[in-house]
Parts: C-alpha cells; structure tokens; sequence
C-alpha cells in the first residue's frame, strides 16, 4: 500500500483520478473545465477535500458514459408550465372585474351587480379551468439523450427527441415572462416526423436552454451524426 503520509511536500506525489461530474468522462487533475463538455470543474480548495486524502481512500469508479450508453442515461431536468406564466391574464381579469363591478354599483342597482358578480365569477372559473389544464396536461422530462414530452391528463402521450438530432434552439420571453422568469423554449430537430417541440411557459427558460445545449453537445462530442435525409 502507498504510504502518502510521510512524503515529504516536494516530493513528486501521484494524483488521484479526476471524473467530471456533468459527463461522467476521466479529465486531468488540473483541469479547471472538462475538455469533453466544457463544464466547469470545481478544484479540492472549492469542495474542502484533500486529494491526497482521496488518492488513499480511493477513487471511486467512473460513471458510465451517460451520453452514449442507453444503461447509463440520466435525468437531467423536469418540470411543467408555471402557474406564474399565466399572472398578465388573471391581471386584466382582475382589472376588468373591478371596472364592471364599479359600473354596475354606480349606475345600476342590486340586480346589476348581482349579475356582473355572476359573469366574473364564472370568468375565473373558465380561467382556473384553462390554466390547470394546460398545468397539469403538459409535463417535459430531459435526460442526457432524450427530451420528452408528456400530454395529457386522463390519457397520456409521449413524444421524445433524441438530443443528437437537435439542430437549434430558441427561447422566447414576453415582458412579463422576463419579470416572472418564464418563458418558451422551442426546440428544432431534424427529424422529418417531429422537426420540433415545444415547452410552453416554463420557469427559468435560459436554464432550461442551457441544459439542452449542453447536453446536446456531449452526445456529439465522440463525432457521431445523424443522418436523417440523403
């Protein structure tokens, strides 16, 4: 067994293995960003642990290739529409509610406002009901290969895409969506049958973006290609 304790500061010390924790894949020591993925890599003074330490617990094993290898895929990110996303909506709801309530008050009497109370009310169950639909029918699920899309509440369809076929990616924000942090992400491919898809006002786009590029660069970074039209 080697013995690092008694090594003297100067003496030439052996490593211990260094694995990126984005891709999985053996990087130098040194390295301050994973020459595979890019992503940066955090040093022993950022995460506290001595690496002569490591080198004599052991390093654990590698992950497996989480980007090639279907047994070793990952969940990257899920989420669904953000009720936020639908806040400019209830806004001029509520605005429109205050004005009808106030007409009605003012230029007419108890039946009016009876019957204004009766249309806003049944106008934010309408809008509840959209919403929640659009909430809780639509789920996206990103892996380290695939994008998926759930739809559905009672019965459930599935669309996936595998990341090696995107091609782009477009984020798109409102004023509003820039305020509440939403937005859309659509993503093209080069699929002839499903050429994209298309996550509806998500919170945190940029992230969400971010993540399907960054992945989507790890499955082509050992130069593999889809050919999809000749």
């Amino acid at each position: 067994m080697l013995d690092i304790t008694n090594m003297p500061e100067t003496a030439a010390r052996p490593r211990a293995k260094l694995y990126c924790h984005a891709c999985g894949r053996r990087i130098h020591p040194d390295s301050r960003f994973c020459r595979h993925c890019g992503e940066n890599v955090p040093s022993a003074a950022d995460d506290g642990t001595d690496p002569l330490k490591r080198l004599a617990e052991g390093a654990p094993d590698a992950p497996g290739d989480v980007h090639h290898d279907p047994n070793c895929e990952v969940a990257v990110w899920q989420g669904r529409p953000a009720w936020r996303a639908f806040g400019g909506a209830w806004a001029a709801w509520f605005s429109l509610a205050i004005m009808l309530l106030y007409a009605a008050s003012r230029f007419g009497g108890g039946p009016l406002v009876q019957a204004v109370w009766l249309i806003v009310g049944g106008a934010a169950v309408g809008l509840f009901a959209r919403d929640a639909l659009v909430v809780y029918g639509l789920r996206y699920h990103l892996t380290t290969q695939r994008l998926f899309v759930h739809r559905g509440i009672l019965t459930r369809v599935t669309d996936q895409m595998e990341l090696i076929r995107v091609d782009d990616v477009r984020q798109t924000q409102g004023v509003l969506d820039r305020i509440l942090d939403t937005g859309t992400v659509q993503v093209f491919s080069t699929d002839e049958t499903d050429d994209s898809v298309t996550l509806r006002s998500i919170p945190s786009p940029a992230d969400v973006a971010e993540q399907i590029r960054l992945h989507t660069r790890g499955v082509r970074n050992k130069g593999a290609i889809a050919v999809e039209r000749i």
